[in-house]
């Protein structure tokens, strides 16, 4: 199977940028719509949402064809985002113990087996993962999904124009753009609102995969980022989830995502080999940097070099956590189902 390592790049700048907005929110300022941060700081996660639709249908297009094998990539997926979320939850909830908090068995209970997605999405413990169980949700429907796009695409692209539909909802009528972001962050972070996201991403790879636009890919890229980092646009991060700016930046998000799938350009090693690996990295750079900032915190005074540790260390963790801990049990995962379905 191809690996596209422009799509890793695209990763790893993402997971790069929403912990430099995480880091910088909680010791300086907060980022605000209109800056590079706080537009990235939200769509940095819209844009892992069409990237991770974009992955499963590259990976899975050809290999989801029936129930067993849709167990199958249930049970993969649970391998590739358990083991680590787990060790997650165990360190905060250990802290929160430590401190004179408590645990709440119920909400521990939603959050070790990925329910929260479903039945809580406010309920998670790690900071950020949120997303995770908004990820878990779109992956209970990417099997159907898969086998309407491989029956007939239209009737794919049409599931697809009904999960945007319901963003606009999101975007023009359930979300106030005169109320912050802060306090609809329950509803903004609802699976459904951001579902479209992740459908964009499947679409894309039905769409484009046989479509040869290496030559154009670059001026996707550029566009859209002149959108995410220039549009003009300012006050509460409510003003970037909400109305036609919602369009604007969620077709930015796409078209990014896009223009990486298309990219084909040879890069010297030491540029992209860092961030090709952050990009294999990004769960545990996602997970972590909350982790190792309530450390930090602590320990060191200074918020620039507090930045400057914590997202060193952070990407050292995810790292070696990807090679020595979540990547063994990524193949224990394809080892326990390779033999309930031929391959």
């Amino acid at each position: 199977m191809k690996r596209y390592e422009s799509l890793d790049w695209l990763r790893g700048l993402m997971a790069f940028a929403i912990m430099i907005y995480h880091l910088i929110g909680w010791t300086i300022f907060h980022p605000e719509s209109g800056s590079l941060l706080g537009n990235l700081g939200i769509y940095g996660v819209s844009i892992f949402f069409v990237l991770s639709g974009l992955s499963m249908a590259i990976v899975y297009h050809s290999y989801i064809q029936n129930f067993q094998t849709s167990i199958v990539f249930f049970i993969r997926r649970l391998f590739r985002l358990l083991p680590l979320l787990w060790v997650a939850i165990a360190i905060v909830s250990g802290l929160s113990l430590v401190f004179g908090g408590g645990i709440d068995l119920y909400k521990t209970f939603l959050n070790l087996t990925l329910l929260f997605g479903f039945i809580a999405p406010g309920e998670y413990i790690n900071t950020g993962a949120w997303s995770i169980g908004n990820e878990v949700f779109y992956y209970a429907f990417t099997p159907l999904l898969i086998a309407i796009y491989a029956k007939n695409k239209q009737l794919g692209n049409l599931c697809v124009l009904f999960t945007i539909l319901i963003g606009l909802y999101f975007a023009f009528g359930i979300l106030d753009p005169e109320q912050k972001l802060e306090s609809q962050w329950q509803t903004y972070i609802n699976p459904f609102n951001n579902f479209f996201l992740y459908t964009c991403g499947l679409a894309l790879y039905y769409n484009f995969q046989e479509l040869n636009i290496r030559k154009i890919a670059p001026y996707l890229i550029l566009s859209s980022l002149a959108i995410l980092i220039l549009y003009p646009v300012s006050g509460d991060q409510i003003n970037i989830v909400a109305g036609v700016n919602r369009c604007l930046f969620s077709i930015a998000a796409v078209v990014l995502t896009l223009g990486f799938y298309k990219l084909e350009v040879d890069l010297p090693d030491w540029f992209s080999k860092p961030f090709a690996n952050l990009g294999e990295a990004t769960y545990g750079v996602y997970l972590l940097h909350p982790i190792v900032f309530i450390f930090t915190n602590k320990l060191i005074a200074s918020p620039i070099l507090c930045i400057l540790i914590t997202s060193t260390l952070t990407i050292i963790a995810a790292n070696i956590s990807y090679k020595f801990y979540e990547k063994p049990f990524i193949k224990i995962g394809k080892k326990v189902t390779q033999n309930m379905s031929v391959e």
